[in-house]
């Protein structure tokens, strides 16, 4: 299975948010993956974004409601 490359993490107290190429659809990989865990995970569109990599639309992933630091981490993450 390809590994699920996040381009940006970030984490509060009881959530996170991960970022994603919209066009890879890795973060509808990834929502499911946390949904199947028990995580309460929801999914939107950020829209084209302009980027160090050039312009891409982008996705943005939020888990809530649970300590951000049992969340378990994306396979690959690639600062954008």
């Amino acid at each position: 299975m390809k590994p699920v490359t996040c381009y940006l993490l970030t984490q509060g107290g009881n959530w996170q948010q991960e970022t994603y190429e919209t066009a890879s659809r890795d973060a509808g990989r990834r929502a499911r993956q946390l949904r199947g865990l028990g995580y309460g995970v929801s999914v939107s569109p950020l829209g084209q974004q302009i980027t160090q990599v050039g312009c891409i639309r982008l996705t943005l992933l939020t888990v809530r409601d649970v300590d951000a630091a049992l969340i378990p981490p994306p396979d690959k993450i690639i600062s954008i």
